[in-house]
């Protein structure tokens, strides 16, 4: 992640001025659904690595996500995310925001 985009998850806006990413929200979001501490938890934090978090955890954390940002997920589309950072790319694409860029994964 660049230095750009980690300005990005910490001051929650884009340089260019668009909404505000949601990354800095979604982490104690997840840490509620989680009921874990959000220190805890960061834009690397992949969900498999959450403890006692599955298929039920996902889609109560859908729900939430629904209602807090007013965009719709599908569990399918929650699949291709592997870490908290880059689902908060999506909701923040799907929201027309400012997104927080997850890293590309490599070629080859």
């Amino acid at each position: 992640m660049s230095d750009q985009q980690l300005s990005h998850t910490r001051s929650g806006q884009s340089e260019g001025g668009g909404g505000p990413a949601p990354l800095d929200s979604l982490c104690p979001l997840v840490a509620r659904v989680a009921r874990r501490p959000a220190e805890q938890l960061g834009a690397d934090t992949r969900f498999e690595e959450i403890g006692s978090w599955g298929s039920l955890s996902a889609m109560r954390l859908l729900a939430v996500v629904e209602q807090t940002y007013g965009v719709q997920l599908d569990l399918r589309t929650y699949m291709k995310f592997g870490t908290i950072g880059e689902l908060a790319g999506e909701v923040g694409r799907l929201r027309g925001g400012a997104a927080v860029e997850a890293p590309s994964a490599p070629t080859g």
